[in-house]
């Protein structure tokens, strides 16, 4: 059987943005006026930060269920998705965005979610495996989720990892590439800190350049609750070079957009070790089956 044919050039944006902390109608509103703004100029893929409906941080109860979150979580489909996918398939690209789910069957979970959006709909969710620990609130508001899936579209596949899984488990973007993504999308909510933009820029490249795709990160911008945001929203990974940013953006609310052959990337991870037979997986999952048990 023929290998499926993808698109080989692809525009992605990555979107720096301020939510309204708390205000999920605000947020929706200027969601979509970006993604039809990021649309009209040709961006194909379009990528909102980690939870950019809700705003990112927990109200002060955090301790016995985040009121803010739990009010305005959706299940997915939604409302929130159902707008998106509106704006989706009347200009023919792909959107993806961080929400705060409630679970279909159990109202009582909540997910930072990232559904993907594409002409033809829903495509999927991903949930945020790995929930950040104390100072910070995750861990206390949101259930994990337990899947790396991949999603098709016509330029490839995408994986979603979710800000922390992104930074510091790149594992689970190894397992995206193996199951062949082509594009790892980060929405994140990356706060403000000596030497953060630093870490988003050698990071996001790091992860493209290990795994010869495309990494892309959008990350909130501004003010939340309390916490003050940095953007520099990035796209980088494999290319001519072993690794460049395609494009940066700084701390300022906006689109930050880049044309990716993904062909080239696609010929030389065929040339990378892990898909040649040399990548030891066998010793690998022996070791990780020993540390689980």
């Amino acid at each position: 059987m023929a290998a499926k044919q993808y698109e080989n050039l692809v525009t992605l944006a990555c979107v720096s943005f301020n939510s309204v902390w708390g205000d999920k109608a605000a947020n929706l509103e200027k969601m979509a006026g970006l993604v039809e703004e990021a649309a009209s100029v040709g961006n194909n893929i379009i990528i909102l930060p980690e939870l950019a409906l809700s705003g990112y941080q927990c109200s002060d109860e955090f301790d016995r269920g985040c009121s803010m979150h739990r009010k305005l979580a959706e299940t997915i489909p939604g409302p929130a998705t159902d707008r998106i996918a509106e704006l989706a398939a009347k200009w023919g690209v792909y959107v993806i965005f961080g929400m705060p789910e409630r679970d279909q069957e159990n109202p009582d979970l909540l997910y930072i979610a990232a559904p993907v959006i594409g002409p033809e709909g829903l495509l999927g969710v991903y949930r945020k495996m790995h929930l950040h620990i104390a100072p910070f609130t995750e861990s206390r508001c949101f259930h994990p989720g337990h899947s790396l899936p991949v999603f098709e579209t016509r330029f490839g596949l995408i994986g979603v990892q979710i800000c922390y899984d992104f930074w510091l488990f790149p594992e689970a973007s190894r397992v995206l590439m193996l199951k062949g993504a082509d594009i790892i999308a980060n929405p994140t909510a990356s706060a403000s800190a000596p030497g953060k933009e630093e870490f988003i820029t050698h990071v996001t490249r790091t992860r493209g350049v290990e795994n010869m795709c495309v990494a892309a990160t959008a990350n909130l911008t501004g003010k939340d609750r309390t916490a003050l945001f940095c953007g520099h929203s990035i796209i980088a990974g494999g290319g001519w070079k072993l690794s460049q940013v395609y494009a940066e953006g700084g701390p300022e609310e906006g689109i930050v957009s880049a044309t990716v052959n993904l062909q080239l990337l696609r010929a030389q991870r065929a040339k990378r070790p892990m898909n040649a037979g040399v990548c030891r997986l066998d010793v690998i999952s022996k070791e990780l089956k020993q540390l689980i048990e």
